[in-house]
């Protein structure tokens, strides 16, 4: 039950903070917030369409906002970040609202001014918006007026997941007018939304190439011989002794007598075939690091290859008498 508790603490306290923020920033167009916790605090992320106006000179506004929300809420070290809506604004339902709001309260006629809304959203590349007005819009008399256009969801998982909804209140003299608007993102998609692919055509074999003439060749005239240049007889170059090598780097051992190695066993045999190596030739130009890089070599087996390997090749045998 703590556990449920907490979360209705939380979302309630979220939702006090977004109606202050409404109300505390009204006329800089509030598009909603998201509140996350980090290790340093609170950070508060408010999308507006003027960020200037919640900002203020040289900062006056947004320090204002960021101590009333400790104080108010008890909001660990709250950090607020602006971000500027920008393009995006028109596809936003609560800035819409609240535009739309702005302008019943200047005076515009509500048909004039749904119809335009509607017509800037749908414009801006929605799949569907719809537009409410309820409230003494032209009598004594509450009456509702909506605008639609495009296609709306109105419930279930596709309407939770596809739909935007904004609200805001114009506060006019014959009394207050509520404004709701939904809208459809570009990118939402249909659960009926399907999509065919069409198999590729057949491809159509080339036409063989043509077979090109037979060229005949025509009969070579032999030149005259080059008359004979007498050669200079050359100093003898003396022989250099042949280079004492180790071992012969064309000999190859199998790979298998490692196992005459105390404690190398077959196991390690197939780890090292494995690897490409076949002789042990190729084993012994490889330094501790690249035994260790094979899978399945550890370090205590790599040093007793290492300590091991060259009496091998040379004794043939190294197991003890």
């Amino acid at each position: 039950m703590a556990n449920e508790r907490k979360f209705i603490r939380e979302n309630t306290k979220r939702s006090l903070i977004k109606r202050f923020l409404v109300k505390e920033i009204e006329g800089a167009g509030f598009g909603g917030m998201s509140i996350q916790r980090t290790p340093i605090g609170t950070r508060v992320n408010i999308l507006v369409e003027r960020p200037g106006m919640v900002i203020g000179k040289s900062g006056a506004k947004i320090r204002e906002l960021t101590e009333s929300i400790r104080v108010k809420f008890n909001v660990d070290n709250p950090q607020i970040e602006i971000q500027e809506a920008g393009s995006s604004a028109s596809l936003n339902a609560q800035i819409m609202a609240e535009k739309l709001a702005e302008a019943l309260e200047r005076g515009w006629h509500f048909r004039r001014a749904g119809h335009s809304t509607v017509r800037r959203i749908m414009q801006s590349g929605a799949k569907g918006c719809q537009v409410i007005i309820s409230g003494k819009l032209t009598g004594e008399r509450h009456r509702t007026e909506k605008f639609t256009e495009g296609h709306v969801k109105y419930c279930g998982e596709t309407a939770k997941l596809m739909m935007d909804i904004g609200f805001a209140v114009a506060k006019l003299k014959p009394g207050v007018l509520g404004v709701k608007v939904r809208i459809m993102r570009p990118d939402a998609r249909m659960p009926d939304d399907i999509k065919i692919v069409q198999p590729a055509a057949p491809t159509v074999p080339a036409a063989p190439a043509p077979v090109p003439a037979p060229i005949v060749e025509e009969p070579v005239v032999p030149e005259a011989a080059p008359e004979a240049v007498p050669i200079e007889p050359q100093p003898a170059v003396e022989e250099q002794p042949p280079v004492d090598l180790d071992m012969d780097i064309d000999k190859k051992t199998p790979i298998t007598l490692i196992t005459k190695i105390p404690g190398i066993g077959p196991s390690i045999v197939k780890k090292l075939e494995a690897a490409k190596i076949s002789s042990l030739e190729e084993l012994l130009s490889m330094d501790l690091d690249d035994l260790l890089a094979i899978e399945g070599i550890g370090q205590k087996t790599a040093e007793n290859l290492v300590k091991h390997l060259k009496k091998l090749i040379e004794e043939g045998d190294i197991s003890g008498p």
